[in-house]
Formats: C-alpha cells, sequence, structure tokens
C-alpha cells in the first residue's frame, strides 16, 4: 500500500514537471513568433529610385543596395507599381509582403456593404449581415431585431437585422 502511494506521488510529480516544462515551450514559441512577426514588418521597405521602385524584405539586402546602387539577384515585375512603375524586388517575400500590403490598402478604400430585402408574409425582411440572412433562412427566426410598423414604402411592417440595416434602407429608400 505504501508503495503505492509513493509511486502516485512520482507519477504527479512527472506530470506537474511534464506540465510546467510545456507551459514554459508554449510561452517561449509565443515570443520567438511574436519576435518573427515584428521583425518582419519592420524589415519591409519601399526605396524609389530612377522611376523604379525597389521593394526590400531583408535589410542586409537593402544595405548592399544602398552601398552599391545595384541589387544583384532579384523579381522584376514592369508596370506592377501603384502607378504603373516597374517593381523590383529582393525576394518572394518581398513580392509577397508588397501584395498583401496592396491588397489591405484598396480593401481599406473600399466601403462595400452588404444588402439584402425580401418580402414575406406581407412583411419586408431587411438584412447587412450575411450570416443573419442565412441564419434567418435556415431557422425562419430573426432574432435580435427592429421592427418598424407601417416603414415601408407601401406602410408595410420593416424588420431589419441591425441599426445599419436601417441605415442603409433609408439611404436607399430615400427616408429621411
Amino acid at each position: 500500500m505504501k508503495s503505492m502511494r509513493n509511486f502516485n506521488k512520482k507519477i504527479a510529480s512527472l506530470g506537474l514537471i511534464l506540465g510546467l516544462a510545456g507551459m514554459a515551450l508554449c510561452t517561449n514559441l509565443q515570443i520567438t513568433a511574436s519576435a518573427g512577426e515584428a521583425t518582419k514588418e519592420s524589415a519591409y521597405q519601399e526605396v524609389k529610385k530612377e522611376g523604379r521602385l525597389y521593394v526590400f524584405a531583408s535589410p542586409a539586402r537593402k544595405a548592399d543596395f544602398e552601398k552599391s546602387g545595384e541589387l544583384g539577384k532579384g523579381i522584376i515585375k514592369i508596370g506592377y507599381g501603384r502607378n504603373g512603375e516597374t517593381v523590383v524586388f529582393d525576394s518572394e517575400e518581398a513580392v509577397i509582403e508588397y501584395e498583401s500590403r496592396l491588397v489591405k490598402e484598396i480593401l481599406g478604400k473600399t466601403n462595400i456593404k452588404a444588402y439584402r430585402e425580401f418580402k414575406i408574409d406581407g412583411r419586408l425582411y431587411v438584412f447587412t449581415s450575411p450570416t443573419r440572412k442565412a441564419e434567418f433562412e435556415k431557422t425562419g427566426e430573426m432574432g435580435k431585431s427592429i421592427i418598424k410598423i407601417g416603414y415601408g414604402s407601401n406602410n408595410e411592417t420593416v424588420v431589419f437585422d441591425s441599426d445599419e440595416a436601417v441605415v442603409e434602407y433609408d439611404k436607399r429608400h430615400l427616408k429621411k
């Protein structure tokens, strides 16, 4: 009986040690990943020179370029820049980072509104959330909603999925 207790204590101690080691390893990996992301962000640079845009993902390659004025091996894409200029990349990573920044910039400028309205049983339903619309189509239930009686253009009841839907409806139907 006593040997069984000792065995259980040893197993519990081993479990505790392995758990602590695992937590320490995970914490270390998260710190390393965060540092890697920060380094990637700070390493990206663009340099304009002689009508071309040079994009660097490597600080060392950028430093060499600034000293010699030459990139050496690179990836050249003619007319690929924001203003149609030639873009020279130091690596495939630079191409990927440049493209992702362009996409983020374009998406940041657009203001796309999802909007759908339809009539069921004499009521008008207005959605600006595709997720809430899909849920409504699946369950037939609206969940949280805003109901305005006689608000429609033909005095019908309008059921909105959000405040944003009310604003968008008003814009489209010139309600003041």
